[in-house]
């Protein structure tokens, strides 16, 4: 019976996720580009993206030498590759969740305008869910004074080690607040937007999308239950650790990506927006009350008109996470009311009045206002 090898299937479909999750990176970076919003969030996104390739690429390693089958099978120096890929990489890709998340609190802060309560409870969770998961990467490489016992008998033996019980004691409770900060932060949102001045499809809209993270804290508790099979010198076997690093990078794309879809909605409302333009040209609308027909908004609309109605449309389109509370953008626009369009040539019932004024200046007199009155009734 040949033995079974997990480890093929698990690099294949890492990769195929960070890929998915790199993608979106670079769409988030396009469209925070495209609205000259690029921030600190974002470079903090690229960097963890970064992190989580560099660890793909030591867990292709590790599979090559034979991770995903029976450690207690493959050849000795196999092992002790295997167990130094894994040293390096579950800190690697542990920081780069927890600099994946601490962008996303980035990314929500500005929203909260001045209120100083909702700013301190995020940047306590930050720093609280930064600290631990940065203590949980450095601990297991600083709990023996020779790092390279974590992967060599030899060395482990020859060397004195802290705690290995407390370290894991310790990535419980790191890991248990990383689920109570992805729940906080999937729900967080609604109570943000919930009370902002939006059309209820808009605030459902960034509700749900800004709440994607509830699958990332599923991700997370899965994994916290896998913490005691983590492949070490005294801890191998059949599983090797399988379920955990396969939980852990799950974990890490799914916040990643549920991070950064929020910022590509003004990307593809504009991608639609430009292959909807020609539509413009063909479109209706209703005519004047009681007329009984529909008029075309083409020969009659004038150029101010159609501009104004096309920016109300760009201004509700573009009710996304990253205009609605942008104080430093302004738009002023007018519109005119009445009982009939204000063109003396339109065609429907009514009273158009219409008023000229012009300046004629001449440098031997004093300039005269000339004023002409059109009034017609129909």
């Amino acid at each position: 019976m040949p033995e079974t090898d997990l480890g093929p299937a698990l690099e294949k479909g890492l990769w195929a996720a960070v890929v998915i999750a790199a993608v979106i990176v670079v769409l988030r970076v396009f469209g925070k580009v495209k609205i000259n919003r690029f921030g600190i969030d974002d470079g903090l996104m690229i960097f963890a993206e970064i992190l989580a390739i560099v660890s793909t690429v030591f867990l292709t390693l590790s599979v090559k030498h034979g991770f995903g089958k029976n450690l207690d099978t493959i050849p000795p120096n196999d092992k002790k590759e295997v167990l130094k890929n894994i040293a390096i990489q579950v800190p690697i890709i542990t920081i780069s969740t927890t600099i994946a998340r601490s962008a996303f609190i980035l990314y929500i802060l500005p929203l909260l305008g001045t209120n100083k309560y909702y700013q301190a409870a995020l940047w306590t969770v930050l720093a609280i869910q930064f600290a631990g998961n940065v203590a949980s990467a450095v601990l297991p490489l600083s709990i023996c004074r020779d790092a390279a016992a974590l992967w060599d008998p030899a060395v482990a033996g020859a060397t004195t080690c802290g705690d290995t019980h407390a370290v894991i004691k310790f990535a419980y409770y790191s890991n248990t607040f990383n689920s109570a900060t992805d729940l906080f932060l999937a729900v967080f949102p609604t109570f943000i937007f919930w009370n902002l001045n939006l059309k209820l499809r808009i605030k459902l809209s960034l509700i749900v999308l800004l709440s994607l993270g509830i699958v990332a804290m599923v991700a997370s508790i899965i994994k916290t239950t896998k913490l005691g099979s983590v492949p070490s010198i005294t801890n191998t076997g059949a599983g090797g650790g399988i379920e955990l690093i396969r939980w852990g990078y799950i974990e890490n794309v799914i916040i990643i990506i549920t991070s950064s879809i929020p910022c590509i909605r003004p990307l593809v409302i504009s991608s639609v927006r430009k292959l909807s333009s020609g539509k413009y040209s063909r479109s209706y609308e209703l005519g004047m009350p009681f007329s009984g027909r529909k008029s075309a908004t083409a020969p009659n609309e004038t150029n101010r008109s159609r501009r104004t109605r096309r920016f109300k449309s760009d201004v509700e389109n573009n009710n996304s996470v990253d205009h609605i509370l942008d104080h430093s953008q302004s738009a002023h626009t007018s519109t005119s009311i009445g009982g009939a369009p204000d063109s003396p040539t339109f065609s429907a019932p009514g009273i158009t009045k219409q008023v000229e004024i012009s300046v004629i200046s001449d440098s031997r007199q004093p300039a005269k206002d000339h004023v002409r009155d059109f009034s017609s009734g129909g």
